[in-house]
């Protein structure tokens, strides 16, 4: 017998036993009334009577609950639960033919929610397990109900009840699909976009409720507001909708400010927000945004006075203390109630933990700084934006090991925040740079990972500015002038206040030998530039491109004072000096970064050529045999090392290194001049020519090749290949007075022939 059967049958017979024991006493009870007064009988009677009828009515509802809760439907349900086969192709619709009755049941009452409430105990059980059956066999609901909107609807809302949002997701997108415009089926699927904050499956429900009721108030408004926060400008449309329809509130006016903020209009949205406060002084959204336009625009004493109003209103507010701390900021008097600001802001939520940390460095408590961000790294440790910061000033403090390791120890969800993978790039940048080899030229295995990494920064965060500063950098280091200006202007658009894009931007110019574009541009940067350094650098670079190299070495020389660790500055001083035939201090410069970074092989090659030009040549060939040593194929070294053997006088030794390095390089033109100077020492001037022409088609200005050709050529004849040879010299440098004199040589000479 089953157990709900059984169960029933005891209840019927405590029942019927109670009852029997009821009308024991009440007989019991009748006689000794009657015995007392017979004038009682006639109540009495009517008692026996109601008590009878009460008996009854319970023997009857006992039936009618015995049918109902162990009706043979429930019953079959439960019993189909315990023995489905998921291998069965029958599965999906043995589980809807019990749902459904359940479902008709709930669609009789008007809501779903006050159907499922009146259903009794058993019907609710059989539900969440038809659900749970549902889900662990993996049955859809196009599955159990095909193309039924209804039933796939009503299952959606039972399953919401039941707290299955993803199978009511599902339900919900099949019934929508089946019938796109059922009002009931998208209210359900926005009101669940809106809890997810799923805004895209939001605007499409949006979208098509408005289609049925094109004027509906509240619909217009929420979508204006997701629009606002996808970014879309057409969310003006719905607001401007809404003042048409007289129904614009201060709030509708204070989204419409922002989005003329967005579009680049921010004296109509300033109007926009003020227009909003007139209606509403305490709108604490308009508010905010009038004051942070009044910064944008510059106004500072105007929106610190719209701050202070919106802190008066809301003492709570988080980016209200935080834009207030920036404006304080810029007032070194006010910088103790600017980090207030921030650190009252912190407290209550704000993320502006590096911004704090920036303001108590510049209090003098640089302890205090660091303690405060690894306190939320140690609370948060997959908090990429602090990791990425500290990473930065590691880096910046010359720690590359430190560095590196905080990013190596972050936990993968970290790597979410684009700060993250712009911090890895400029890491790599930092090795590409160390990385040089003897001709300056970065690695562009490393450069390419830089990209990379700038690349993943933008696929998370599109509108970062120093993620695009960085791929520009990149860019421009791998020789793509055209996209590196493109992400710097797209980085100028989004941070028109970050300098450094403007550096970056003068450093591609300079690249570009467009000397007067670059220093109007740090010339427009220099007010704003708090690094002098980097100010005097990128002059000196500029100096340096013009052929001034006293000036490029007096740049280099004012960032070496304040920044003695700089390598690039004491890299292009050393190279300078070589210019200048300073070698004790090109010598002393490559020497000094040598101690500080072995692996720099640019400043190896320096202190090798230093050497030469101070003619200690046995030096020169050791400190160029340990480049060799490390990287035998370093062309550089090799041309260097031909030099060196022929001044040793040991010219027999010196063809080899010259020939491997055209061998591996045969557009460098260093490579083939050294070996026309050695075949000049061997007195074989037909094949130091011909090196000679080889190095100028290589590099059609590369002077002491034209001057040697031409002087060979002006030897041995014939003398017209000797005028095109002096000619080609006045080509290059028009005033050439050597080239001059040598041509009215030969033009005398054939006149007097």
């Amino acid at each position: 017998m089953e157990p709900l059967t059984s169960a029933l049958i005891a209840l019927l017979a405590f029942t019927i036993g109670g009852a029997t024991y009821v009308i024991q006493k009440m007989n019991q009870r009748l006689l000794e009334m009657e015995e007392t007064s017979n004038e009682s009988s006639v109540a009495i009677e009517q008692d026996v009577s109601i008590l009878n009828e009460a008996l009854h009515g319970l023997l009857d509802e006992t039936d009618a609950s015995r049918q109902l809760d162990g009706s043979n439907a429930l019953l079959r349900a439960k019993r189909a639960l315990n023995t489905l086969n998921p291998e069965s192709d029958n599965t999906a619709s043995e589980v809807a033919s019990h749902l459904i009755p359940i479902l008709d049941l709930l669609l009789l009452e008007d809501t779903i929610s006050e159907a499922y409430r009146r259903l009794d105990v058993n019907r609710r059980d059989l539900l969440r397990e038809l659900l749970s059956a549902a889900s662990t066999h993996s049955l859809t609901p196009a599955m159990m109900f095909g193309n039924n909107d209804r039933l796939l609807r009503t299952f959606a809302e039972t399953a919401l009840i039941l707290g299955d949002r993803s199978i009511a997701i599902a339900a919900l997108i099949e019934s929508e699909r089946l019938a796109p415009r059922n009002e009931s089926t998208l209210r359900l699927l926005v009101k669940l976009a809106r809890e997810s904050g799923d805004d895209a499956s939001l605007k499409a429900r949006l979208d098509r409720l408005l289609e049925i009721h094109p004027d509906d108030e509240a619909l217009l408004r929420e979508r204006a507001h997701v629009l606002s926060r996808m970014g879309d400008l057409s969310a003006e449309r719905d607001s401007r909708r809404l003042e048409a329809l007289g129904v614009q509130t201060a709030s509708d006016r204070a989204l419409l400010a922002g989005l003329r903020e967005r579009a680049g209009d921010p004296a109509t949205a300033l109007e926009e927000a003020e227009a909003s406060l007139k209606e509403d002084p305490s709108n604490l959204e308009a508010l905010f945004l009038k004051a942070r336009l009044h910064y944008i625009r510059g106004e500072n004493t105007r929106s610190l006075q719209a701050v202070e109003a919106l802190l008066d209103l809301d003492r709570q507010n988080g980016p209200g203390w935080t834009l207030r701390a920036r404006l304080l900021e810029l007032e070194e008097e006010r910088l103790d109630d600017a980090l207030k600001s921030i650190i009252h802001a912190v407290a209550i939520g704000e993320p502006e933990w590096v911004l704090k940390a920036d303001l108590l460095m510049r209090s003098d408590r640089l302890e205090d700084a660091l303690e405060s961000l690894y306190a939320v790294l140690e609370e948060d440790p997959a908090n990429g934006i602090v990791r990425a910061y500290l990473s930065l000033l590691k880096m910046s403090e010359g720690e590359i090991e430190a560095s590196t390791t905080l990013l190596n120890d972050a936990p993968q969800s970290a790597w979410d925040a684009a700060d993250m993978h712009i911090q890895r790039g400029r890491l790599t940048l930092y090795a590409a740079d160390r990385s040089r080899d003897g001709t300056g030229v970065h690695d562009r295995g490393l450069i390419r990972g830089a990209l990379s990494f700038f690349d993943s920064a933008l696929e998370r965060d599109r509108e970062n500015a120093l993620a695009w500063l960085g791929k520009g950098r990149t860019q421009r280091q791998l020789g793509e002038t055209l996209e590196a200006e493109d992400c710097l202007v797209r980085a100028t658009r989004l941070d028109p206040d970050e300098t450094m894009i403007s550096v970056e931007l003068a450093l591609l110019r300079i690249d570009q030998d467009r000397l007067q574009d670059a220093e109007r541009i740090i010339h427009e940067a220099e007010s704003a530039l708090n690094d002098t350094n980097v100010l005097h650098y990128v002059k000196g670079l500029i100096a340096a491109g013009r052929g001034n190299n006293v000036e490029a070495r007096r740049r280099f020389d004012d960032v070496l004072v304040r920044d003695p660790s700089h390598v690039r500055a004491r890299l292009n001083r050393a190279t300078i000096a070589m210019i200048l035939g300073d070698h004790p201090v090109a010598l002393e410069d490559s020497e000094r970064l040598l101690d500080a970074h072995p692996e720099l092989d640019l400043a190896r090659i320096l202190r090798a050529e230093a050497l030469m030009g101070l003619k200690q040549w046995d030096w020169s060939e050791i400190a160029l045999q340990e480049i060799l040593d490390r990287k035998p194929q370093h062309v550089p070294a090799l041309i260097s090392m031909g030099t060196t053997l022929c001044a040793l006088g040991r010219a027999e030794e010196a063809l080899s290194p010259l020939d491997e390095a055209i061998r591996l390089n045969p557009d460098n033109p260093d490579a083939w001049y050294m070996r026309a100077q050695f075949y000049i020492e061997q007195g074989t001037l037909s094949a130091a020519l011909s090196d000679f022409e080889a190095a100028i088609r290589v590099d059609a200005r590369h002077m002491d090749s034209l001057l040697h050709a031409a002087a060979i050529l002006h030897e041995i004849g014939p003398s017209d290949k000797a005028e095109v040879a002096w000619r080609r010299i006045l080509d290059v440098e028009p005033t050439h007075r050597l080239a001059r004199t040598r041509l009215n040589e030969i033009e005398t000479y054939s006149i007097e022939t």
